[in-house]
């Protein structure tokens, strides 16, 4: 289509490309306001016209409601501001039809906004973090100090004063005063045994001290501590989560469901208007607990010196070296794959390994595993962990997860640097007085205790992982600059695999060795990807 000079420009403004090409004809869609660009998109199964061109007619159609012509536009005015004035009500009534209405999801899918939540609870954090299908970055408790005594009081809690607010106050204050001045009593700790080497530099050599001074203070934290983060989601999973959060029993997490959604309406104006407080999930928060407390599974007694970072193989497929190698050939193939199962069944142990090392020959050091891998059953693992380490974990979302509400039955760990720096002693008499508080809290108020429940104690989480996502997990979370709980947990699944599936693990490049030594070698190599970095830009 021919465009006048002045569509043209009005184009430019918002798609990188006016003039496209005969075939592959891409282009950035910008400035447009998140229901507008979701208007857009939906359209094209209902037109065979181009995104720009159904942009230049519906902006036109509402110019001539208003009862002016497209072109009285004056430059200034082709802002957000007038588009919001003449297509936004086009596309809300679109939208809340075709979306709402008719139940046509994948339109909402089509806007998107960022979202910054802060001065949150770690607590309410972990809950929208669960969701699989958005993007998020979080303020990180191994590069930044909690240095200001920042905590969420629940206001049923305060409410009810007496003994049990005392106790939740006695928790937040005990705990942080502890973990302020272990901060500094343990990276002087490291100074000293482990001295700048002759090669070493000082930068990422004391970077590296104080990630293993926070990764050790860290388990001092309650998910009472306030956070930030930011937040990338479309409007059909921003709808659900703030749905979830309005039903949920703890205060803070409707207030957060009710802000985010407040916000995210200046953008969506239409499609989060009914992500509204639901009946059967709030029945749920009540209908569950009940039904474990008559089965009698509901309560556990304690159980100090709980295995830390035990990690259980439940359930595996046993074929599973079999079954990845007939997924890998499966698209080359035309047998079906039970077939092809049979027939690498076939081969011989040597002649298996072959063909997956011919397979994975290429496959750098960066390289993603190949997507056909998720073609065999999942692995089932169960963990104890503490609440710190699975804040790590728990950004694995690919998998399933699930995570028992937040106890101190099962003990709490201590952090081997806790006992080199002689802080053993004063570290585990806060955190027995902190377990003991919050049983006391959890009978009153077993929501409201998870925020008392330093991150130190031990948790029992269900990880169900198809076998790339394990792999990856093993990979990523073995490297020697990783926390050392988590790393416990991937060096414990690569055991499993090479117990029960040894050819896919022989594939599996986990990082086995010393664990200081690996974090100072990211440290400094990440120093010089930053000075090369900088040198380019300085050239440019």
């Amino acid at each position: 289509m021919a465009y006048s000079d002045f569509e043209r420009r009005l184009l430019a403004t918002y798609f990188s490309v006016v003039d496209g090409s005969e075939h592959a004809d891409v282009y950035l869609v910008r400035n447009l306001p998140a229901e507008v660009a979701a208007t857009l998109n939906g359209v094209y199964s209902r037109s065979s016209k181009s995104m720009r061109d159904q942009f230049l007619d519906r902006l036109r159609q509402g110019r001539l409601a208003q009862g002016r012509r497209l072109e009285d536009l004056e430059p200034a005015d082709s802002g957000r501001d007038v588009l919001s004035a003449v297509m936004a009500d086009k596309s809300g009534q679109f939208l809340k039809t075709y979306a709402i209405d008719h139940g046509h999801n994948s339109l909402r899918e089509g806007s998107v906004v960022h979202l910054a939540v802060e001065r949150v609870s770690q607590l309410v954090t972990r809950f929208v973090q669960r969701e699989r299908r958005c993007s998020f970055e979080e303020s990180s408790t191994r590069y930044i100090p909690f240095t200001a005594e920042s905590h969420w009081r629940d206001p049923d809690v305060v409410a009810a004063g007496g003994d049990v607010a005392a106790d939740y106050e006695a928790v937040l204050a005990e705990t942080f005063s502890l973990y302020t001045r272990a901060t500094e009593r343990l990276l002087d700790h490291l100074e000293r045994v482990r001295p700048l080497g002759d090669g070493e530099k000082e930068g990422p050599w004391l970077r590296t001290l104080k990630a293993e001074a926070f990764d050790a203070a860290r388990y001092l934290l309650t998910p009472a501590i306030q956070t930030k983060w930011g937040m990338v989601v479309d409007a059909r999973t921003l709808s659900d989560v703030v749905t979830e959060l309005k039903s949920h029993p703890l205060a803070e997490f409707r207030l957060v469901g009710e802000r985010m959604q407040a916000e995210a309406e200046h953008a969506l104006p239409t499609l989060l208007k009914h992500a509204k407080p639901n009946a059967f999930r709030q029945a749920l928060w009540t209908t569950l607990p009940a039904l474990a407390g008559e089965l009698g599974v509901a309560e556990t007694a304690p159980t100090p010196g709980a295995a830390e970072g035990h990690t259980e193989l439940v359930r595996f497929d046993r074929d599973l070296d079999d079954r990845l190698l007939a997924s890998l050939l499966y698209e080359s193939s035309q047998l079906s794959f039970r077939a092809l199962v049979e027939r690498v069944r076939a081969l011989t142990a040597g002649e298996r390994e072959a063909l997956l090392t011919r397979a994975l020959a290429e496959r750098g050091p960066h390289d993603a595993w190949p997507a056909e891998l998720e073609g065999g059953d999942p692995f089932e693992f169960e963990t104890m962990l503490d609440f710190g380490a699975y804040r790590d974990v728990g950004r694995h979302r690919k998998g399933f997860q699930q995570q028992q509400v937040l106890t101190t039955a099962h003990g709490f760990a201590v952090p081997p640097l806790m006992r080199e720096a002689g802080l053993a002693e004063e570290y585990e008499q806060v955190m027995a007085r902190a377990g003991e508080r919050q049983r006391r809290i959890a009978a009153r108020f077993p929501h409201a205790a998870g925020y008392v429940t330093p991150f130190g104690f031990l948790q029992r989480v269900r990880l169900v992982f198809d076998p790339r996502q394990v792999a990856y997990f093993v990979e990523l979370r073995s490297g020697p600059e990783g926390h050392f709980a988590y790393r416990k947990v991937a060096l414990d699944m690569l055991e499993h695999l090479r117990r029960v599936t040894p050819l896919f693990a022989k594939f599996v490049r986990a990082k086995e060795g010393a664990a200081f030594l690996g974090r100072l070698d990211s440290e400094m190599t990440a120093d010089e990807r930053r000075q090369r970095r900088m040198q380019a830009a300085g050239d440019a």
